[in-house]
């Protein structure tokens, strides 16, 4: 039994790529394949990525369920989701490890900042190093919204000083590691799922960040106020916790709102009146906005 594994394979929106190959792997998958090259099945449609996950059989029935859930949800801001087929086959033994470490590569994130695996940390003059495992919670920096969140946590840091910062849904810790790196002197992180909170200690600590004051807990639970304010959520969140993402932002302060597709902006927007869009980036279908009062 511990040599057999069973293959989920599905052709998915490649602008949803990212975000399903995290799932697959945070729901039991020791790593995910992209555009499998498979000679014996025709090549995915224009517009897809495949993504191949290997499980145990033992898992494969609670990992599948667990995927479909996951696509229907998806198909609420993606219609083209409803039509992801999950396919499965028996394979040959193969080594995870080292197909989830190739998977995981270190990678130059604006023009401070690195994010690498414990296994493969280089020598970076002029970079912030963030060391991640990846796999342990949302946030290592493979998906489009952590990169231009770290990326709008590094202008806001080069723009104006921050002296204090608050991340909300911390995940990994990967966005107040690199506040607390990047020279932020006071950064609390907060996540409502008290599961990752250990998680993310363990990625402050090793990252030299252990001043950042990490607690459970959504932006509601927050009385305080900080120059700058990163939400990287799902577009239902952000719309849900508006009131209080803006009473946490000083006068003066900026708040970084990511983890919504294009098609989402206007509705987000809508929840924040009175702010006006000061930058947005843009990677595939993924924004990321900086807001500031109007």
């Amino acid at each position: 039994m511990a040599d057999r594994w069973v293959a989920l394979s599905l052709d998915v929106p490649s602008a949803l790529a990212d975000a399903l190959a995290n799932f697959l792997i945070e729901a039991g998958a020791p790593g995910v394949v992209t555009d499998v090259d498979d000679p014996g099945t025709p090549s995915p449609p224009t517009g897809t990525t495949r993504l191949e996950a290997h499980v145990r059989p033992e898992d494969e029935a609670a990992v599948t369920s667990a995927l479909r859930r996951y696509l229907a949800s998806l198909a609420e801001i993606d219609a083209a989701a409803r039509a992801v087929r999950v396919a499965r086959h028996d394979v040959a033994p193969v080594d995870w490890e080292e197909s989830f470490r190739a998977h995981h590569r270190p990678l130059a994130i604006g023009e401070r900042l690195l994010v690498a695996p414990p296994w493969d940390v280089p020598a970076a003059a002029g970079r912030e190093v963030l060391v991640i495992e990846p796999g342990m919670a949302f946030g290592t920096g493979q998906h489009a919204t952590t990169r231009t969140c770290l990326e709008e946590i590094e202008a806001a840091v080069r723009e104006g000083p921050v002296r204090s910062a608050l991340d909300v849904g911390t995940g990994s810790g990967v966005l107040a590691a690199a506040l607390a790196r990047l020279g932020v002197p006071r950064v609390v992180a907060v996540d409502a799922d008290a599961a990752v909170l250990p998680l993310a200690r363990v990625t402050l600590a090793q990252n030299d960040a252990g001043q950042v004051l990490l607690a459970g807990g959504t932006a509601a639970a927050v009385r305080a106020r900080f120059d700058l304010v990163v939400a990287n959520l799902l577009a239902d969140a952000l719309v849900a916790d508006a009131p209080a993402l803006e009473a946490a932002v000083a006068p003066s302060g900026r708040l970084v709102v990511s983890g919504l597709l294009d098609t989402q902006v206007e509705t987000v927007l809508a929840a924040y009146p009175g702010w006006r869009v000061a930058a947005e980036r843009a990677e595939e279908r993924w924004r990321t906005l900086r807001l500031v009062r109007g």
